[in-house]
């Protein structure tokens, strides 16, 4: 069997996770006959939004089937008395999610992390306008129109034609593009939590001349997209930020996963001893069918 059968399983198997195998034969039905228009349906505490025709159910099998977006018990308890500590001082945890398509990654991590504002971008107009749908009356989600990138002003979206979970920016015009410190700008008194990238390719435009502002953030989780665009660098940044730190580096799904080893690092009396430690199980990557 080949690499795209196997990665329809993977999908199925973590749509009907997500919302159960009766609403997946309904996707699935529409997407067989190309009905292009949202329908929702109940994803653990949420009504969400699908597009039958778009990569929706890709996105939503990752994300809430397959839990790519999970950083394992010990880290997202780290985090979550991190952003409780900053809450105390009055300093807002803020989980900056670029390329949050149509939100679902921006609710997973809202849930995951009860203490922190998530900043949800997304360059896609249609796109955005399901996200803002998908968000509407969640409080700690504050959606985001534009791109991030290397300057505040436009980008143009490229790949328009693919489905949305594959399109991107470069330079030019039409959509605006802002930058990770102007973000943070928005709110006062903030502190980056985690950044979480999936923006095809741009990674290397979005950290560049970010050194003060992830020069200390506990958590980055991005989509490598060097296969992509050979020769580019896109982690150059992010691999130059994290140099002279203790990193432990984690792989779920597509994403690589930074997390400062300290926040990990238990108490020497509650170490596991040598050989029994667990580690985060790797998942499959995702391939468009």
């Amino acid at each position: 069997m080949n690499r795209t059968f196997y990665a329809k399983l993977y999908h199925i198997d973590g749509l009907a996770r997500a919302i159960g195998w009766k609403k997946l034969v309904s996707v699935l039905l529409r997407r067989a006959l190309g009905i292009e228009s949202p329908m929702k349906v109940r994803c653990g505490n949420h009504d969400l939004l699908i597009r039958p025709t778009d990569s929706d159910l890709f996105v939503m099998s990752q994300v809430f089937g397959h839990g790519e977006y999970e950083i394992g018990k010990r880290g997202q308890s780290a985090l979550n008395r991190l952003a409780a500590g900053w809450r105390q001082r009055g300093i807002i945890p803020v989980i900056v999610d670029a390329g949050a398509n149509v939100g679902y990654s921006s609710i997973f991590l809202r849930d995951q992390y009860p203490d922190a504002m998530v900043m949800a971008i997304e360059p896609d107009r249609q796109a955005h306008e399901v996200l803002l749908s998908n968000c509407a009356g969640l409080e700690r989600i504050m959606p985001v129109y534009g791109a991030l990138w290397c300057h505040e002003g436009e980008v143009a979206l490229v790949n328009s034609e693919c489905p949305s979970w594959a399109r991107g920016v470069s330079d030019g015009e039409g959509v605006p593009s802002v930058t990770l410190p102007g973000l943070l700008s928005k709110l006062p008194r903030t502190k980056l939590l985690m950044l979480k990238m999936d923006i095809e390719g741009a990674e290397l435009e979005a950290t560049r001349d970010c050194g003060k502002v992830l020069k200390d953030v506990p958590c980055i989780m991005v989509e490598p997209h060097d296969f992509m665009f050979p020769g580019r660098g896109c982690l150059t940044s992010v691999y130059s930020l994290l140099s002279g730190r203790n990193i432990d580096s984690l792989v779920n799904g597509e994403n690589l996963i930074f997390i400062a080893s300290e926040l990990l690092a238990a108490p020497a009396a509650s170490r596991r001893p040598a050989g029994r430690k667990r580690a985060l199980p790797a998942r499959t990557a995702k391939a468009v069918p």
